[in-house]
C-alpha cells in the first residue's frame, strides 16, 4: 500500500474535519489522505476531538432567572381556556414563542472553537518540534557516549603499567611521510595503534599485521580519516609470550586475500619492546 505524503494542511483538514467545518471536497482529500494511513494526522485527529469535546463540556448549562420562570408560569395560568380577541378593557394575550440563538451568540462561540483549533494545531506542531530535537539530542548523547567510552578503553591500553611500545620504522618500500606507533597491553591483550599520513594510492589499501613469532596475522584493512590518519583500537591481539612485532604493508584494494601473509610489500615494521 503506498502511504500518502503529509503535509502541514493536512493538520488543518484535521482541525477543521473535528469541529465539523469541511466542505465535501476538502473531507474526501483529507478521507483518501487517512485512508493511505498517516499516523501524525491520526494522532492530531484524535487530540482535536478529544479537545472538541471537552470545549464542549465547558459551555455552562443556560439557566432562566427566578423572576422570568415566574412571569412565565403566571403568563400561562392566566391564560383563558378557549382563545378570544384583544377588546378594550381587556388583558392581550401574548404568546410566548422560543427565542432564536443569535448571530452574537453563534459567532461568539465559533470564534472560540477557532482559536481552540488554531491552538491545538500550534501545540501539536510545538509538540513534534521539541519531540525530534529530544531524540536528536538522545541520538547525540548516544554517540557522545560511544566515544567517551572508546576514549576510555584506549587509555586504559595506553596506559597499563605492563605496556610494551612499537614504534614502527619505515620500510625501503615505505613513503616517508608514513609515522606508525602500536602500543600492547600484555595483561588484557589489547592494543592501539596510532598511524599518521596513510593515503594509499587509488586502488590500494593499506593493511595491519600482528606477527606472532614468525608467522603475520593480518589485525584488518586500515581506514584514515581524510587526512590520513588513524587510532585504531584492537583487542586480543595475541600471546605476550609469542607476539614480537607488528607490521604495515600496501595491498590491492580490499586487502591481502591471504590472511596469514601479505600479498604486497611491507612498507613498514616495527619490534615491541620489552
Amino acid at each position: 500500500m503506498v502511504v500518502s505524503e503529509h503535509r502541514e494542511e493536512h493538520l488543518d483538514l484535521c482541525a477543521a474535519y473535528a469541529l465539523g467545518n469541511l466542505d465535501p471536497v476538502e473531507r474526501l482529500r483529507l478521507e483518501e489522505h487517512l485512508g493511505q494511513g498517516c499516523a501524525t494526522c491520526e494522532a492530531a485527529l484524535a487530540d482535536f476531538s478529544d479537545a472538541t469535546v471537552l470545549l464542549a463540556a465547558s459551555v455552562p448549562a443556560a439557566q432562566p432567572s427566578a423572576a422570568l420562570r415566574g412571569k412565565v408560569l403566571a403568563l400561562v395560568a392566566a391564560e383563558p381556556t378557549e382563545p378570544t380577541k384583544a377588546t378594550d378593557g381587556q388583558r392581550k394575550i401574548v404568546e410566548l414563542r422560543p427565542r432564536r440563538p443569535t448571530a452574537r451568540g453563534n459567532w461568539a462561540w465559533g470564534a472560540i472553537a477557532a482559536a481552540l483549533a488554531l491552538t491545538s494545531v500550534l501545540l501539536f506542531r510545538e509538540t513534534s518540534r521539541l519531540h525530534d530535537q529530544l531524540e536528536a539530542s538522545r541520538r547525540e548523547l548516544a554517540v557522545v557516549g560511544r566515544q567517551l567510552a572508546e576514549e576510555e578503553r584506549l587509555n586504559q591500553v595506553l596506559s597499563a603499567p605492563g605496556a610494551r611500545v612499537a614504534v614502527l620504522e619505515i620500510t625501503p618500500a615505505g613513503e616517508e611521510a608514513l609515522r606508525a606507533r602500536a602500543t600492547y597491553d600484555p595483561a588484557t591483550r589489547n592494543a592501539v595503534v596510532v598511524l599518521e599520513n596513510f593515503r594509499a594510492p587509488a586502488g590500494h589499501d593499506y593493511e595491519l599485521w600482528a606477527i606472532r613469532g614468525a608467522t603475520p596475522a593480518s589485525l584488518g584493512v586500515i581506514h584514515p580519516d581524510a587526512r590520513g590518519n588513524a587510532i585504531i583500537h584492537l583487542a586480543d591481539v595475541g600471546d605476550p609470550s609469542t607476539l614480537n612485532a607488528f607490521a604495515v604493508s600496501l595491498e590491492p584494494a580490499g586487502g591481502s586475500p591471504n590472511p596469514a601473509a601479505p600479498s604486497g610489500p611491507v612498507v613498514m615494521l616495527g619490534k615491541l619492546g620489552s
